[in-house]
């Protein structure tokens, strides 16, 4: 497909646009990912930095837990390392996603941000319309979603056994995430540290993702593990499903990037981590890696970073 180039990107501009930085990472460990996120976060919040926009992929399969949600409690520890699956804590909250063959956004700003600021639902939104636009240049018809889901569409197996429920993050779709033919297209979470915002998401490339459930606790319940199973089906897709013809990751990001410039009316430019970002990255990378600990189904102490 036709993805936007930087010199269409960048050009019919108003002279004093606001300018964000623009980031494609390429792929990666999972750890190196969320020590970027936590870097970028830094460093926006110092005022070191713009706000940047950033676009990554996973080297390899990778669940990533929501910064409160405890490893021992949610995940098969024999499983994880049996199949190669990395495990870390992403700094925002929300729900256990397995990153295979995705792309991964992540928008860094400060809280007074005159674009992107203000509560917290005004700046899911407003992402959100960014992240719609950006789609619609990929060729798809994507759509926000507006209402705010009830108990039984947050996880409806939970709510007939009338227990609170451990649905996967893409069993359905909460406001202001991204929808496409119904099904969520865009799952995201939001973290506030200081002054400064997070909110990354996840845009699965193909279905691989659908495989979290065999990693979780109940992926020795048959019966449990079917049922999530089907919600993720029946609740979620992927860009080769909702795609007319083929699509990279990196035409995806580009065409996020225009999104953003397009909604909001500012000026990508093109950046790489600086060099200082490059040393605190390398220092934060063992704060977000969690391994497993010294029985066959316990997990390491891991440490987040404030």
């Amino acid at each position: 497909m036709g993805a936007p180039s930087w010199r269409s990107l960048n050009s019919g501009k108003a002279t004093g646009a606001s300018t964000w930085r623009f980031l494609n990472s390429g792929k990666a460990s999972g750890a190196w990912n969320m020590a970027v996120d936590a870097a970028l976060l830094e460093a926006v919040v110092a005022g070191e930095s713009p706000p940047v926009f950033r676009v990554y992929g996973w080297s390899s399969p990778a669940v990533s837990l929501g910064y409160n949600q405890d490893a021992a409690q949610e995940l098969d520890a024999v499983r994880c390392v049996e199949a190669g699956v990395e495990v870390v804590r992403r700094l925002s909250g929300g729900r256990a996603v397995l990153h295979w063959e995705e792309l991964t956004y992540s928008l860094v700003c400060g809280r007074d941000d005159p674009l992107v600021g203000g509560s917290t639902q005004e700046t899911y939104r407003t992402i959100g319309l960014c992240l719609v636009a950006g789609l619609r240049l990929c060729g798809l018809e994507p759509e926000l979603e507006r209402s705010v889901p009830s108990r039984s569409r947050r996880d409806p197996a939970a709510a007939g056994r009338g227990e609170g429920g451990h649905a996967p993050c893409f069993a359905s779709a909460a406001r202001w995430e991204i929808k496409c033919r119904g099904r969520k297209l865009v799952g995201s979470a939001q973290r506030r540290m200081g002054d400064g915002i997070l909110q990354h998401g996840s845009i699965p490339m193909g279905p691989e993702y659908r495989m979290l459930p065999r990693f979780l606790k109940c992926g020795w319940n048959p019966r449990e593990a079917s049922e999530l199973s089907r919600l993720l089906v029946a609740g979620s897709t992927c860009m080769s499903e909702c795609s007319a013809g083929a699509v990279t990751a990196e035409e995806v990001g580009a065409c996020l990037a225009g999104g953003f410039q397009g909604h909001l009316g500012v000026q990508m430019q093109r950046s790489d981590l600086r060099p200082s970002e490059r040393r605190r990255v390398e220092t934060l990378i063992p704060d977000w890696g969690i391994s497993v600990g010294a029985g066959p189904d316990s997990w390491s102490a891991d440490v987040c970073v404030a």
